[in-house]
């Protein structure tokens, strides 16, 4: 998972994306809200007070010096409910200490900006977006409370909190753990100049406030409250929902309760056992900015009663306004990057000097270009605008003119020459059908169509061979991954008689097969979704429609812009759909994705309907067991069930080309540098360390 927070990494298994991890936007309509507002009343003098004293407290210690790469540590507090007799599951990691300083060089000072492309301009900024960029750009700007140790899964090192301990509730007995978050981290001060004329701002607004233990029980009840219709919170709720309670004892002290499974012991006592990912979960967990969130803009609350501890878990009115908050459109900052603006052709970071890990942003600032095509990205690239690129296969040959080209040699005399990484991305690409439609309700019908889809030939000549053929929905080279499970194979003449076998057959001779449903003849013609302004999508889908056509079907290509697959995906609207998964890191969890009870739900990842008792039975018992290899083996059996029932057509795992400048340093695999890093099993690079010469 690298250095960037657990969040980013889980967030990134729960984002639908485009072929190359391009993802969606959802806009949610909400009605307007009408109701009476009432003036929050609350002493800013003492609060300014408050944060001042904090701010001279971290900026005077002793031990302070002029470096301003030094790690912060904490100064004495008073921590009551630290036991000190307990361990801290999280572990300082090393990489971050000895290894990436010596990478960076004496005397390094972050510098320069970098400079990204982006397709598209987002149309908000919302926290709880399903669109994979924004929620990469608000990891940026926030924390979470732990991290992964550079360059390994499953591992856990101090991010917003100092320690975390396991306790078991005196009470229940249930798992729990305690989080002791560190001091002295705020949330910056909003801007007027973010908003348009018609917002002003309260004073509240201006001025940088503490980050508690309350922001954190607020992102989680916000998550769960099921008025909430933002697709990033909803997909949460799969996983935060066995969350029993997230209880505040102090501003920098908060226990995070599990619902844990009773087991009986052979002896006849009673234990319980928390689930696989509590740990992972906890560490993920994150604030939201409740300063902001809970108040309309001229600083009066949403719900003005809110004592009830469960307000905004629960309140319709505040998650309506929150859907279609003022707020939307700016990212609320506490992390080692502050959002410093959007228009309509760029959005701006910049590093935060006073964040306590300052080797989380090692430029001054980022910027990312919104440009209509993927063609302008590439232009951009090619001349010099963008530090760093992901070549498509259809650039291949313009690559390699390129580089031989005056212009990049010029450029190579410059101190621009480009360098290549490739990788294989935690990705596939695939078709899925939607089981609510008569054509696709058979998974005979669902073989037939992967039958009838060269997906050799798809790598071949549409990826120019990057890529891999893939079977399962996990990453191809996780132990999750059943290598013995062969793809289904390309055989149109099986596919005939498996259509056949369903009813399937051209009764009327007129090229179109068709089948009796509800004594009506219904031909084989349905629609294919897929984003149009991905050419090597495009590509694959014309292909699609032009082999099934061998076999009497009708398809009709639907290409569609972000807002309107979005739609699609989230109404369950569709016939066929042209998407790709951006796959979590360990341990794999196929819930959110393929559970039965999200098989009708709007706006579920579970879009194409998936429903099957023994796949949720495998699901339910991954949550609780800990053996490495049962683990796998459940794995294994699920994929197999996946593989029969053929909800998918899975395509190909794409391979990447990351081009760079020569400026760009630290770009690597980090499980190819166990040198560096002893024990590294990331196979993908992590732009987060990436300096600038």
């Amino acid at each position: 998972m690298g250095k960037e927070p657990l969040g980013l990494y889980i967030f990134r298994f729960l984002l639908i994306c485009g072929i190359f991890l391009l993802l969606g936007l959802l806009y949610w309509s909400s009605t307007s809200l009408e109701q009476d507002v009432k003036k929050v009343i609350s002493d800013q003098q003492d609060l300014k007070k408050e944060i001042e004293t904090l701010h001279q407290s971290l900026h005077s210690s002793p031990t302070r010096t002029a470096n301003p790469l030094r790690v912060s540590s904490e100064r004495s507090i008073q921590r009551p409910h630290i036991d000190p007799n307990l361990p801290n599951i999280l572990q300082e990691d090393p990489f971050f200490s000895t290894t990436l300083p010596k990478l960076l060089g004496e005397g390094f000072r972050p510098h320069g900006t970098f400079q990204r492309d982006q397709l598209g301009r987002p149309d908000n900024l919302h926290p709880f977006t399903n669109w994979s960029h924004i929620a990469a750009w608000n990891s940026m700007c926030t924390v979470s409370v732990a991290r992964s140790l550079f360059g390994k899964y499953e591992s856990y090192a101090p991010n917003m909190a100092i320690k975390v301990e396991e306790r078991k509730n005196e009470k229940t007995g249930e798992v729990e753990f305690w989080v002791h978050l560190r001091k002295g981290v705020f949330w910056q001060p909003l801007k007027q100049s973010f908003f348009p004329e018609g917002i002003v701002l309260a004073k509240q607004f201006l001025e940088k406030q503490p980050v508690t233990a309350e922001d954190f029980k607020f992102y989680f009840d916000a998550v769960m409250n099921p008025y909430v219709q933002e697709a990033g919170a909803i997909a949460l709720r799969t996983y935060l929902s066995d969350i029993a309670e997230i209880k505040v004892l102090d501003p920098l002290t908060f226990i995070v309760r599990w619902k844990s499974l009773e087991v009986k012991e052979p002896d006849g006592t009673i234990s319980y056992k928390p689930k696989y990912i509590a740990k992972l979960w906890t560490g993920a967990l994150r604030p939201l900015a409740s300063f902001v969130y809970k108040y309309f803009s001229d600083g009066a609350k949403v719900v003005e009663d809110d004592s009830n501890p469960e307000t905004y878990r629960t309140n319709s009115v505040w998650a309506q306004n929150f859907n279609q908050h003022w707020a939307k459109n700016v990212i609320v900052s506490c992390g080692p990057w502050i959002f410093d603006g959007m228009t309509d052709r760029q959005i701006h970071f910049k590093r935060n000097p006073a964040h306590f890990f300052p080797y989380d942003a090692l430029a001054e600032a980022t910027e990312v270009h919104f440009k209509d095509t993927l063609e302008a990205i590439w232009e951009d690239f090619k001349i010099g605008k963008t530090d760093t690129y992901e070549l498509r296969p259809d650039e291949l040959l313009e690559l390699s003119n390129f580089l031989q080209s005056p212009q990049y040699q010029a450029q190579v005399k410059s101190g621009k020459a480009i360098k290549r990484l490739d990788y294989v991305a935690r990705v596939y690409a695939y078709i899925g059908w939607n089981s609510a439609k008569p054509y696709f309700s058979s998974k005979k019908v669902r073989q037939a169509m992967t039958m009838a889809i060269d997906r050799s030939r798809i790598i071949r000549q549409n990826l120019n061979g990057m890529g891999i053929e893939t079977n399962g929905t996990f990453y191809r080279y996780s132990n999750a991954y059943d290598t013995s499970l062969k793809p289904w194979p390309y055989d149109v003449q099986q596919a005939k008689r498996l259509l056949e076998d369903e009813g399937w057959y051209d009764s009327d001779n007129d090229g179109i097969i068709d089948k009796q449903i509800n004594e009506k003849k219904v031909p084989f013609s349905f629609s294919l979704t897929y984003y149009v302004k991905t050419p090597t999508t495009k590509a694959i889908c014309e292909y699609i429609a032009t082999a099934l056509k061998d076999l009497g079907i009708n398809c009709h290509l639907n290409g569609v812009d972000i807002a309107d697959l979005s739609a699609a995906f989230e109404d369950k609207s569709f016939d066929g759909l042209s998407l790709a998964w951006s796959l979590g890191t360990p341990p794999e969890d196929p819930k959110q994705v393929w559970y039965s009870a999200g098989a009708r739900e709007k706006g579920s990842s579970n879009a194409v309907g998936f429903a099957n008792k023994e796949a949720d039975a495998i699901i339910d018992a991954l949550q609780y067991e800990t053996n490495p290899e049962k683990r796998v083996a459940l794995y294994h059996r699920f994929d197999a069930i996946i593989h029969e029932e053929a909800p998918y057509t899975f395509l190909y795992t794409p391979k990447v080309a990351l081009l760079y400048r020569e400026y760009v340093k630290n770009v690597f695999l980090p499980v190819e540098r166990k040198d560096l890093i002893p024990g590294a099993d990331v196979s993908e690079p992590d732009n987060s360390i990436f300096s600038l010469d």
